[in-house]
């Protein structure tokens, strides 16, 4: 009965995955499905994690500058470390330190339980805490975080950027 029960799970699952992302693939709800698998991985490490708006606008500016500065040859990871990039996209690293996931938007053709199934191991590949790069100094203490996400193209390759900020947390004075 319990094999049953975790087979059961596993197909409401896929099916849920295949109306969230569409056969066709959809940008926004794969966006959307790995931005809600980053949170709760973060929440499941015991951060307090917000989604805004703010976080959002930062992911999409730094795309843009990086999709502004491309140059051929350039991998896409290397221009989001650029400083004239994220300069270009208003952040300030010592002032507002992010950790950014910069992930290929994967176009699934496949279908059924066993395509689905791959669906779900990439996209818990590719929301790991460790594919996260930082941009300033990194505050891994710090238990508040603000994330956001955004798609852009840079070069012929179409991108989904989630992006974490860390809520400056203030001293307790004792």
């Amino acid at each position: 009965m319990k094999l049953f029960k975790k087979l059961a799970a596993v197909v409401l699952a896929a099916a849920l995955a295949l109306t969230m992302v569409g056969c066709g693939g959809n940008s926004y709800a794969m966006q959307n499905e790995l931005l809600k698998i980053s949170i709760d991985y973060m929440t499941d490490r015991g951060k307090t994690v917000t989604h805004t708006k703010k976080a959002d606008d930062l992911a999409a500016a730094l795309l843009a500058a990086a999709a502004q500065k491309e140059k051929e040859g350039t991998k896409a990871e290397e221009l989001l470390k650029d400083p004239a990039v994220i300069k270009a996209a208003g952040i300030d690293p010592e002032k507002t330190p992010c950790r950014v996931n910069l992930i290929n938007d994967v176009q699934f053709k496949s279908s059924g339980i066993i395509g689905e199934h791959l669906k779900m191991e990439w996209m818990a590949s590719v929301t790991s805490p460790g594919r996260f790069v930082p941009i300033g100094t990194s505050r891994p203490g710090d238990n508040k975080v603000e994330i956001g996400a955004a798609t852009h193209k840079i070069g012929d390759e179409n991108y989904i950027l989630i992006l974490i900020t860390y809520t400056p947390t203030t001293p307790s004075i004792t």
